[in-house]
């Protein structure tokens, strides 16, 4: 493989930029920290260039993202809990969460709900599909696999979100007395069907 030069890793972040930056934000929800992490994608990306991928680099850079938000995600628990040993005041301020700040439709916000009881794993794997419109060869990068162990992920995360769908709605319906819809469960299933081709 050859080392891209400099007007490749300026054309790499050109055209790939703002397809990380959403794929951070949709991960953490603070646009300030989006735009800090995706700095440190592209200089991973610069530092580790003789592994970029030539012809296809966007999932290598997704991979390389879902690595920088993990090791910022084990920094700030280190942190978190140095602080909490010291006794510091810092770990009991809390604000409202990401998702608590945006106003969802009732029928997101469930679908939301439900993902956010699935595994790490799980998640990633939906929002790798759903979101960034990985499939493929391209998941399979992503989330470093076998193409044939990529599609299986998929299939069974989404058989759980199905489930945990399900079961939001029954309490949903049950609080309130009304329905909540499944219809992004249903488009992300009938997407689904297109693919299995």
């Amino acid at each position: 493989m050859t080392e891209p030069d400099g007007a490749d890793l300026e054309q790499l972040y050109t055209e790939h930029y703002r397809a990380i930056l959403r794929y951070v934000v949709r991960r953490i929800g603070d646009a300030d920290e989006a735009h800090d992490v995706t700095a440190d994608v592209f200089l991973t990306a610069l530092r580790r260039r003789t592994d970029l991928p030539q012809d296809r680099p966007l999932p290598w850079l997704y991979r390389v993202a879902a690595n920088v938000l993990a090791d910022r995600r084990r920094s700030r628990q280190r942190s978190a809990a140095a602080y909490q040993r010291a006794g510091n005041d810092l770990v009991t301020r809390t604000g409202p969460a990401a998702d608590e700040r945006l106003e969802w439709s009732d029928e997101l916000a469930g679908t939301l709900a439900a993902l956010r009881t699935l595994s790490a794993a799980d998640q990633e794997v939906l929002m790798l599909a759903g979101w960034e419109e990985l499939r493929g060869a391209d998941l399979a990068t992503a989330l470093g696999c076998s193409r044939t162990a990529a599609a299986v992920r998929l299939h069974r995360a989404r058989a759980r979100l199905k489930t945990a769908q399900a079961q939001y709605d029954d309490r949903s319906q049950r609080t309130r007395g009304g329905s909540a819809g499944s219809t992004v469960v249903r488009t992300a299933e009938s997407k689904t069907q297109g693919e299995r081709s």
